[in-house]
């Protein structure tokens, strides 16, 4: 863990990948079944930055949860939230991108939205329920999850989400204040158009993470559109498939074979590669090693003695 947040650039956006071995890390670290709640419990507004803050100013609830809808991408690429009403309640639903560690990172999503609507609102809101698309687990964790959450918790759902009744939309909020809110707003939208211009190399990421194995014909029929077409897009926004596509396979092939549980034939066939040849041959293009070699590397460095520390 240490290793992978000292290579985060603090100025820069983490990329998809480097979440993704954050997540593994702290899901191997702590093998709590909760691990999700208690995170997104431990998330201040503060830590949210700009969209935390432009949240915290609006009038009412319903007011920040619009400007959730539209902001949430600049807290992060990993999900999609969208409102979902009824005469009797409104959901507030979340779906994710990912595959890996999907059900603890849908949670911290989820604890996170919960406990900050309480807070802007002086624990004013109450939900009506919490919604978790996945089975329902052993008693003693459902009730675990309701003494967390302090609300009624649902399992086998549609969608995993918070309901809220409509009159919650209402609940005003402690620090609402219109002028603050009017001097964020331009830059979040300055934000949010940097990031969408550079919208469709993220769906492209977002697919090949899910199933590393695509081509570039198979992502464009996904996307509903055409492979020339899909090039000439990722063109205009200084991209282009084949990087994305070595990016997100050295990174799957390099941390299979750290781990040692499949061999180069399986990991051929996971990215896509016709045999272990085809694949043994983009891997030195990404490495400069063979896949053999690099794995031998990473068990040398498993196995070399930690160098002494100079302050003792």
């Amino acid at each position: 863990m240490e290793a992978i947040l000292t290579s985060i650039n603090d100025g820069d956006r983490v990329p998809m990948q480097v979440q993704e071995e954050i997540w593994l890390a702290v899901q191997a670290a702590h093998p709590d079944p909760l691990l999700g709640i208690r995170l997104g419990q431990a998330m201040l507004g503060s830590q949210m930055g700009l969209v935390g803050y432009l949240l915290m100013t609006q009038k009412n609830l319903g007011a920040a949860l619009d400007q959730l809808l539209i902001y949430h991408p600049l807290l992060g690429e990993g999900g999609l939230f969208e409102m979902r009403r009824s005469s009797f309640y409104v959901e507030l639903c979340y779906r994710p991108n990912y595959l890996r560690c999907a059900r603890l990172r849908v949670e911290t999503v989820l604890s996170i939205c919960l406990a900050q609507a309480r807070a802007m609102t002086g624990r004013e809101f109450q939900p009506q329920s919490i919604q978790f698309a996945y089975p329902t687990p052993s008693l003693a964790i459902q009730q675990q999850y309701q003494q967390l959450l302090q609300a009624p918790v649902q399992f086998n759902a549609e969608a995993s989400g918070i309901r809220l009744r409509p009159q919650d939309l209402e609940i005003p909020l402690v620090a609402a204040d219109r002028h603050v809110m009017a001097r964020l707003k331009p830059e979040a939208d300055a934000l949010l158009k940097a990031l969408t211009s550079k919208s469709l190399q993220l769906r492209v990421a977002h697919l090949l993470q899910q199933e590393p194995q695509l081509s570039r014909e198979q992502v464009a029929a996904r996307l509903c559109i055409s492979p020339r077409h899909l090039g000439r897009k990722l063109l205009e926004e200084n991209a282009s498939f084949r990087a994305i596509q070595d990016e997100v396979r050295s990174h799957y092939a390099c941390q299979w074979l750290r781990e040692g549980e499949k061999t180069n034939v399986d990991i051929a066939a996971a990215l896509g590669y016709c045999d272990e040849s085809a694949f043994g041959k983009a891997f030195r293009r990404w490495t400069g090693l063979s896949p053999k070699a690099f794995k031998l590397d990473s068990l040398d460095h498993l196995d070399s003695p930690a160098a002494p520390d100079s302050t003792q």
